[in-house]
């Protein structure tokens, strides 16, 4: 390869033209190849300003010898599909959060990626912010002392859309898998792990059977965490780590933009503020992947990781239908 990967993606989605598609265009390893939608009229005037071909279907975009990586933004009712299809083709795949609709699907996923040598892995972009990484390493150097709390937030209001695949029945609707993989993935990244068991409260909306907002309690051996999604809250977003000794808050950990992010730490010595550079995400996240594939090593988080991650997902939604506790 000649150090830059050709990308193509599925659909017309708004997170490509809002995101992955400025980022692939600023990547030093990337090339945006091409676009497959049956909505042509959506991405014309983002094709001129990026210069990418526009293709009639998805199909058409895993035939293409010029694509080596996709991009898979599609209802979470379609990713599972897709993203096999693609492998089957021939192309890694970078497929968008949450992976699937529920675990089982991930195994057929795991298996194919396997079987092919395609490299596959999860959209989840703020994990490769540098203010992650650093919050993990104050963690990690023990200046909060044992970890005993976790509180991780993600609410909008968002009123209910058919229009919109968050609302459609069969598509894996509702809060907790759209905002609240978020909040799972940062406990899961601080805790080391899986919790042994949640406990989830609710509420549904009836048309399209989807969760509006969920609120679960996360348990491990020495802490818990509190996560809360929602479709009908006040917007709101955090991460906040409390010690026996300190805690740690990450105001902007979802989409921080790009001015430099910020950390506060307080403890018994007062309150000290860190700083990263400002940085785009997605990119970021682009980069690694396409160095994944030219250089022939595993992403930093493989379909394991989003296996576990919605293991924990399918368990705080069966919790909160069944009004009881779920042992992972």
């Amino acid at each position: 390869m000649d150090g830059r990967i050709g990308w193509g993606i599925i659909s017309s989605a708004n997170i490509s033209r809002r995101a992955l598609i400025p980022a692939i265009a600023a990547a030093g390893n990337a090339t945006l190849e091409c676009v497959g939608t049956p909505n042509a009229a959506k991405v014309e005037a983002n094709a001129r300003e990026f210069g990418y071909r526009i293709l009639p279907s998805y199909e058409s975009v895993l035939e293409d010898p010029s694509v080596t990586a996709i991009y898979n933004p599609l209802p979470n009712g379609l990713h599972a599909e897709w993203s096999i299809r693609a492998m089957e083709a021939g192309k890694h795949v970078l497929c968008e959060k949450p992976f699937t609709c529920n675990a089982g699907e991930i195994a057929a996923m795991v298996d194919v990626s396997r079987r092919t040598g395609m490299w596959l892995m999860e959209a989840f972009m703020y994990r490769f912010h540098p203010q992650m990484a650093l919050a993990k390493e104050i963690l990690q150097s023990g200046r909060l002392g044992t970890l005993r709390f976790i509180r991780a937030s993600f609410t909008f209001n968002s009123a209910p859309d058919p229009n919109n695949p968050r609302f459609q029945r069969g598509q894996g609707p509702g809060a907790l898998l759209d905002v609240g993989c978020y909040c799972v993935n940062a406990v899961r990244h601080f805790s080391d792990g899986a919790p042994a068991a949640v406990t989830a409260w609710s509420s549904i909306e009836a048309e399209c059977g989807g969760d509006m907002t969920t609120t679960a309690l996360l348990e491990y051996p020495t802490h818990t965490a509190l996560i809360d999604c929602s479709f009908e809250s006040f917007g709101r977003a955090g991460v906040e780590l409390v010690g026996s000794a300190g805690k740690l808050e990450i105001p902007k950990p979802w989409l921080p933009g790009l001015d430099p992010a910020v950390i506060v730490v307080t403890d018994k010595n007062g309150v000290e503020t860190f700083t990263t550079e400002g940085v785009d995400q997605y990119r970021l996240m682009v980069e690694h992947f396409g160095d994944c594939i030219l250089n022939n090593h595993p992403p930093v988080r493989g379909p394991e990781d989003a296996h576990e991650n919605m293991r924990v997902l399918d368990a705080i939604a069966l919790s909160a239908a069944q009004h009881q506790r779920i042992e992972l």
